[in-house]
C-alpha cells in the first residue's frame, strides 16, 4: 500500500524509470486500457499493483469503473483489506467520474469496520453506480443501507444479501426507473415492502428472495416487465400473488418443506417455466389443482423430500417434466401428448434448487427431438423392472429411455426367472442408453443389460461408463452379453448389429464384431441394428 501512495505523489518508482522508454500503455487510449482493465482475471488489488508497469497506468486505475473487493482475496488481513477498500474508493471519488459496478464480499466483525464500509457505500451512491453488490457473510451488527441508495436513478443491477435496507424505503420516493435486477438475501423485509419495492420499479424483469425473513406474503400486482421470479431458501411464504403479463419463469423452493404456499397466477398467462421444491402439495389442493395455476406450462420441475401418493394430471402444453420423489413409478400417470422429456428421480440432492438456474440450459440442449424418459431410480430389483415395463405400456409415447443406476443402489440380480415369467413382449424403443459404474461387478452388469432388454427392444443402445482407465478392458463381456441379447431379439438372417466406438484420437472407429471391450477414450459403446439387403439371385 506504501508504494501506492508514493506514485500518487507524483513520486516515480525505479520501475517506472527503468521502462520509461518502452512504456506503451501510456499510448493507449483510456477506454482501451480499462478495456484490458476488464478482461484481466485477477484481483482488484492486483490491477492496483500491475499499474507500476506505466507511468499512466495508475492514474488510469484510479478512474476504472468498476470496484470489486472480496475479503478472500487477503486471507485473513482483515485491517489491510479495509484499508484497501477505503483508500481505492476514496481515491476513485475524487475523479469524480460515475461507477459502474461496485461489489463488496466481507464478514464484518468490528464497529469501525462497519464504518468505512458505509462510508465507502455513501461515497459510490452520491457518484452514480449501476451495479451494486454488497455481501455480508454472517453478519453480528447488520449494515444498514443508506437512505441515498433510494435515488440512484441509474441503477440497473442491486444485489444485497446480510444487510438491511434503508430505513426511509417506505417514507421516500424510491427513484429505481432504470432496475431490471433486484436480488435479496438474508434481508429482514416484510409484505409491504415487497409490494413497494416491485411496484417502485417499472422495468424490472428480475426479482430473487433468498432465505429472507418477516414477510408472510409475496404480492405484485400490474407489473408489466417482471420476467422471472425466484422465492428459495428459508421462506415461509405462505401465500403467492402475482399479476404480471409476462412473467415466464417462478421458482419457489423452501429448505424446510413446510407447508406449500397458497398460488395466484392466473393472469400469469406467459408463465412456461415453473420450479417447486417444498412439502408435498396438500390432498384437498392435489397436483391437479396445482397445475391448474399454469395452464400454459410447458416446463415444470417437482422435487420434494417426502413420499407422494397417487399422481395424476394432463397437460397439452407440457414438454419437460423433472419429478425428484419417492413416488412408485406405478403411482404416475398423465396425459401430456407434446411431452418431449420426463426425467424421474428418488434422490432429491440431483434437483437441489441452487443449481436449477444452471441445470435448465443444459436439459433443454440435451431434449430429443422425439419422447425421452429419463430414470434415476432409488433400489433397483426386478420388481422395478416389471413396473417400468408396465409404465411405457400407457402409451405415453416415449421413444427413448434412459437409465442412470448408482453402485450404491443397484444390486446384482442373479434370479430373472420371476421376470422372464411375465409374458409381456419387449416395448418398442428407438433407442435405450445405459449408464454403467465400473465399481459394480460385470455380473450386475450382465444382469442390468438382461432385465433392460426383457423389459424393451431398442433399434439401438448405447453402454456409457465412467470408468477408470485400466478397468475398461474389464467391461468385454458386457460388451459380448449386449450384442447376444440385441441379436436375440431380431432375425438374424436379415439383421446385423453395428458397434460404433467413439474415440478421443479419432472421429468414428466402426467395429462388425463383438468381441471388444469399452473404448478407453469415450468410454461409450453403441450398438446399432441394421436390416441386412439380399441381394437377389441372378
Amino acid at each position: 500500500m506504501d508504494h501506492l501512495l508514493q506514485i500518487e505523489k507524483g513520486n516515480p518508482s525505479e520501475i517506472e524509470i527503468q521502462n520509461e522508454e518502452m512504456d506503451r500503455f501510456s499510448h493507449l487510449p483510456e477506454f482501451i486500457v480499462h478495456r484490458i482493465l476488464s478482461s484481466v482475471q485477477v484481483p482488484r488489488v492486483d490491477l492496483v499493483r500491475m499499474s507500476v508497469l506505466s507511468k499512466t497506468w495508475f492514474h488510469l486505475t484510479a478512474s476504472f469503473p468498476v470496484l470489486e473487493f472480496n475479503f478472500l482475496y487477503f486471507q485473513s488481513q482483515r485491517q489491510s483489506f479495509f484499508k484497501y477498500v477505503e483508500y481505492t474508493t476514496s481515491r476513485f471519488c475524487r475523479h469524480n467520474v460515475t461507477a459502474h459496478t461496485f461489489k463488496l464480499i466481507t464478514t464484518i466483525e468490528e464497529p469501525t469496520e462497519l464504518d468505512i464500509v458505509n462510508r465507502c457505500v455513501e461515497l459510490v451512491l452520491n457518484k452514480g453506480v449501476q451495479e451494486l453488490m454488497i455481501i455480508v457473510i454472517n453478519p453480528a451488527d447488520r449494515l444498514r443501507l443508506p437512505d441515498t441508495l433510494l435515488s440512484v436513478s441509474m441503477l440497473k443491477s442491486l444485489i444485497i444479501e446480510g444487510c438491511e435496507l434503508p430505513s426511509s424505503l417506505m417514507a421516500d420516493v424510491v427513484r429505481f426507473k432504470s432496475l431490471i435486477q433486484l436480488e435479496l438475501g438474508n434481508v429482514p423485509i416484510d409484505d409491504e415492502e415487497i409490494k413497494y419495492l416491485a411496484t417502485s420499479c417499472p422495468l424490472l424483469q428480475e426479482f430473487h428472495i433468498h432465505s429472507c425473513f418477516g414477510f408472510k406474503r409475496f404480492c405484485i400486482y400490474g407489473h408489466q416487465n417482471l420476467e422471472k421470479v425466484v422465492i428459495s431458501g428459508e421462506n415461509q411464504a405462505e401465500r403467492i400473488d402475482i399479476e404480471a403479463p409476462n412473467l415466464s419463469t417462478l421458482s419457489v423452493g423452501d429448505v424446510y418443506q413446510r407447508r406449500a404456499p397458497l398460488l395466484n397466477l392466473a393472469s400469469c398467462k406467459k408463465l412456461t417455466t415453473v420450479t417447486y421444491f417444498g412439502n408435498p402439495l396438500p390432498n384437498s389442493y392435489g397436483f391437479t389443482g396445482f397445475l391448474s395455476n399454469f395452464p400454459f406450462i410447458e416446463n415444470l420441475i417437482l422435487a420434494t423430500k417426502y413420499k407422494c401418493n397417487h399422481l395424476m394430471w394432463s397437460s397439452h402444453s407440457l414438454r419437460t417434466l423433472v419429478l425428484q420423489s419417492d413416488c412408485d413409478l406405478e403411482e404416475i400417470e398423465f396425459n401430456a401428448p407434446n411431452l418431449v422429456l420426463f426425467i424421474y428421480t428418488c434422490d432429491y440432492i440431483i434437483l437441489w434448487p441452487s443449481i436449477m438456474n444452471e441445470w435448465w440450459p443444459r436439459l433443454r440442449d440435451s431434449m430429443h427431438l422425439k419422447g425421452c424418459m429419463q430414470c434415476y431410480p432409488g433400489d433397483i430389483d426386478t420388481n422395478w423392472f416389471q413396473k417400468l415395463r408396465r409404465v411405457l405400456d400407457k402409451k405415453n409415447g416415449f421413444k427413448v429411455l434412459n437409465l442412470y443406476i448408482n453402485a450404491k443402489y443397484s444390486q446384482v440380480f442373479t434370479e430373472l426367472e420371476n421376470l422372464k415369467a411375465i409374458e409381456l413382449p419387449p416395448y418398442e424403443l428407438e433407442h435405450v442408453e445405459l449408464q454403467l459404474d465400473v465399481r459394480e461387478e460385470q455380473s450386475a452388469h450382465i444382469a442390468f443389460v438382461d432385465a433392460v432388454l426383457w423389459c424393451c427392444r431398442p433399434r439401438s443402445l448405447t453402454l456409457r461408463s465412467f470408468s477408470r482407465p485400466n478397468a475398461c478392458e474389464k467391461q468385454s463381456d458386457v460388451v459380448k452379453f449386449t450384442y447376444k441379447k440385441l441379436l436375440e431379439q431380431e432375425d438374424e438372417c436379415h439383421t446385423q448389429i453395428q458397434i460404433v466406438c467413439p474415440s478421443s484420437s479419432e472421429a468414428q472407429k466402426h467395429f462388425k464384431s463383438p468381441s471388444m471391450a469399452l473404448p478407453r477414450g469415450g468410454k461409450t459403446a453403441s450398438f446399432i441394428k441394421e436390416e441386412v439387403l439380399q441381394e437377389e439371385a441372378g
